[in-house]
């Protein structure tokens, strides 16, 4: 099962790396890989979207039989696509049995700078749905990574307010502004990209706010 899980962008095979970055925060340069239990992974997957234009239509065997469907093609990470929905119990019971892991966009998609309306607000009704789902989720051990949005570049709202309720939620896992991203400047353990409790800022806010 997954007891440990990290993003790693340092070179953690080089023992003075990881004496210098286990005290400093943000992402690395050095590229990008998952290790789970202290072994590297290749992660092999796809995106998961909503089956049906009409989500009361798709059943829980539907849900089953998808992740039972990409464990068999070797798959071992799906990702939830921010333009989609959050998804029902059976599909991360099932990824947890099965051992799949799960990359977690939060609702929301296309947003940055050419943002058409549909990115987040700060409003207690978007506060609360997102408490619920990570409530809801949150104990699932498939869930290794969740970011705030799909192509959006994951700054302003998407870190000060989507991330910040993610953290506030669940400290233990991985966290990432958006996909794709360079990472943060700020607010997560350099070695792991798990929240340390500080502000997060992306990269390239960094010069912003010194």
């Amino acid at each position: 099962g997954f007891r440990t899980f990290a993003l790693v962008t340092v070179n953690d095979s080089d023992p003075n790396v990881v004496n210098t970055a286990k005290n400093q925060e943000g992402t690395g340069t050095h590229g990008m890989f998952f290790r789970v239990n202290g072994g590297v992974v290749y992660s092999r997957g796809a995106n998961m979207i909503p089956m049906e234009e009409l989500e009361g239509r798709m059943s829980d065997t539907a849900h089953m039989t998808l992740v039972e469907s990409a464990a068999a093609a070797n798959m071992n990470t799906l990702r939830v696509w921010g333009g989609g929905i959050y998804l029902p119990e059976i599909w991360y019971e099932t990824c947890d049995r099965l051992g799949i892991m799960v990359y977690h966009d939060m609702q929301y998609a296309t947003g940055g700078p050419h943002d058409n309306g549909g990115g987040p607000k700060y409003t207690n009704t978007q506060y609360q749905e997102m408490q619920h789902q990570l409530r809801r989720l949150s104990h699932h051990p498939s869930i290794v990574i969740w970011d705030s949005c799909n192509e959006c570049e994951g700054s302003g709202l998407y870190a000060s307010f989507i991330m910040q309720v993610v953290i506030e939620e669940d400290l233990s896992r991985v966290v990432w502004p958006s996909c794709p991203s360079n990472g943060w400047s700020t607010g997560v353990n350099m070695l792991n990209q798990i929240p340390n409790g500080k502000r997060l800022f992306l990269t390239q806010e960094k010069t912003k706010f010194e």
